[in-house]
């Protein structure tokens, strides 16, 4: 059959292949999608031609026909006069958009056609065989109509001018000003806006323009260019070729990878389940507390071990077995190491979130966080709903991060600033394991002692630095308040002996 098809297939030549590297990184490919292929540009005026070499853009200025019988001369002025300004002629031609009293060209601007150009080339065959040259882009040019967003900025300039000039008369009030700080640029941030569309904007939009002269095809110049696309080194030989036919032609030729589908990548805090199995039983169960916040055992059986069975209610549902058995009880070795027990379910530590050292993005400490957020868990081991005014007012953190706190361990119930525990209370896990339930209230009980000394300190400083500025205010004012006792005593004894002469003619007045 193989031999059938080679004979209808003739083979018809055999040609040399050449690599021209002359034009390399210097050759693009223009294309036209929106012109017929029977109308091409050679024949129209080119202006001006500007690139961006580093962006690959390219942008060509092309002269209309404004004598012609397909153009409208009056529309032509109007767009010429929305876009210059009624006052064009007042100004040098250099500075307006278009050049004429009429709209006299069109600007053409480019756009990438192929996301990926390495397995592209522009291949011309001549006498000596066929020359490649490697492709630098591949771009699609399309009219702009930039045009429009200048008119409408030229509106907008003289509508300004204009009230401005009646204005100018009345004197300037004082404007409020408001001032704002913004945080410090982490890395993390200055990593995300870098990938931002608008940042690669700014990054195309700052690349200066290189003006470019175009000539035409079949134009002197453009044979002396076109040449480059033949190899200048025919004669060189590669005397050993070690590649064999399969391998050479994987490399002229590169597999597609287009049409390949990428498998779906997660974000870099988020793990999948291939790559959390593989992971030892103690990391496993950290990853998951980490990412979740809040559990029940029965759903993090669930995830960590794989077991579907497994409901928020049913703890270790497939626990018949020792290997179940001895599987649910490493995992729960391994969960009082980075978690708290509140309610029957699980809570991720304070520390693995914010971490001894650092510091907020509101310039809070992480051990002020730490302590807010311990608080917290506690008053929801002993209530399922707390108020954030009460919580903030013990342990002196603002409303703005605790309300932050919050959102990771509860849900706003909308009465006033009542806060409902993320998960409602897991009876079954407490009456299933109270050895597990009585250490963690024996945890709780060393913690909440801790708490209680820390914050006593701190409410003694605060205190000390408040009676420390109310003594300072009290100096300032003594000199006043003595003399205010002063007159306070001088009215009494004022009033002592008026009593008297009051008592004598009460007493007179009653003997008569």
């Amino acid at each position: 059959m193989r031999t059938d098809e080679s004979e209808n297939d003739p083979v018809v030549a055999e040609l040399p292949v050449y690599l021209a590297k002359t034009l390399l990184d210097k050759l693009y490919v223009l294309q036209y999608p929106v012109r017929p292929h029977s109308h091409t540009y050679d024949d129209d005026s080119i202006l001006k031609t500007k690139i961006r070499p580093r962006s690959k853009n390219v942008e060509v200025d092309l002269g209309l026909r404004t004598r012609g019988p397909t153009y409208d001369k009056s529309k032509g002025e109007q767009i010429a006069l929305n876009v210059d300004g009624a006052f064009r002629d007042k100004r040098d031609s250099e500075d307006n958009y278009y050049k004429s009293s009429v709209m006299d060209k069109l600007v053409l601007t480019s756009s990438s056609a192929v996301s990926d150009v390495s397995r592209y080339a522009v291949g011309v065959v001549g006498e000596s065989g066929l020359h490649l040259t490697p492709v630098s882009a591949v771009l699609a040019l399309r009219p702009s109509f930039s045009y429009l967003d200048q008119a409408d900025k030229r509106s907008r300039h003289d509508r300004k001018d204009a009230s401005d000039f009646e204005d100018s008369d009345e004197e300037e009030k004082a404007k409020r000003v408001t001032v704002r700080f913004e945080k410090p640029e982490t890395e993390r941030s200055r990593k995300a806006k870098e990938k931002s569309y608008g940042f690669l904007l700014r990054q195309i939009r700052e690349e200066p323009w290189i003006e470019a002269n175009y000539h035409k095809f079949g134009s002197e110049r453009s044979e002396f260019e076109g040449n480059k696309l033949h190899c200048q080194y025919e004669r060189e030989h590669i005397d050993q070729f070690s590649l064999g036919a399969r391998e050479y032609l994987c490399q002229l030729v590169p597999p597609t990878e287009e049409l390949e589908t990428p498998e779906a990548s997660l974000p870099s805090h988020l793990l999948s389940r291939s790559a959390l199995a593989a992971l030892p039983l103690q990391e496993r169960v950290k990853a998951v507390m980490v990412n979740a916040g809040v559990a029940s055992f029965g759903e993090l059986l669930g995830v960590v071990c794989g077991s579907s069975s497994s409901s928020s209610g049913g703890v270790g549902g497939s626990g018949n077995s020792e290997s179940d058995a001895g599987g649910t009880n490493a995992v729960l070795r391994s969960l009082q190491q980075v978690a708290v027990l509140v309610q029957g379910n699980w809570v991720v530590k304070s520390d693995l979130l914010y971490p001894r050292g650092g510091f907020a993005e509101s310039g809070l400490p992480n051990d002020v966080l730490q302590r807010a957020r311990d608080f917290l868990l506690y008053k929801f081991t002993q209530g399922q709903s707390v108020v954030r005014g009460e919580v903030c007012e013990a342990v002196g953190v603002p409303g703005g991060e605790m309300r932050e706190v919050l959102h990771g361990v509860a849900k706003y119930r909308g009465a006033k600033t009542t806060w409902e525990f993320l998960l409602p209370q897991d009876a079954a896990f407490n009456s299933k394991y109270p050895e597990v339930v009585q250490r963690q209230q024996m945890i709780w009980q060393s913690r909440i002692e801790q708490l209680g000394h820390s914050l006593k300190n701190q409410q003694v400083k605060q205190d000390d630095a408040a009676r420390n500025n109310a003594s300072h205010t009290s100096k300032k004012c003594r000199s006043p308040r003595i003399k205010t006792e002063a007159g306070e005593e001088t009215d009494d004894a004022m009033n002592r002996e008026a009593a008297p002469a009051k008592q004598l003619k009460r007493t007179g007045r009653d003997v008569r």
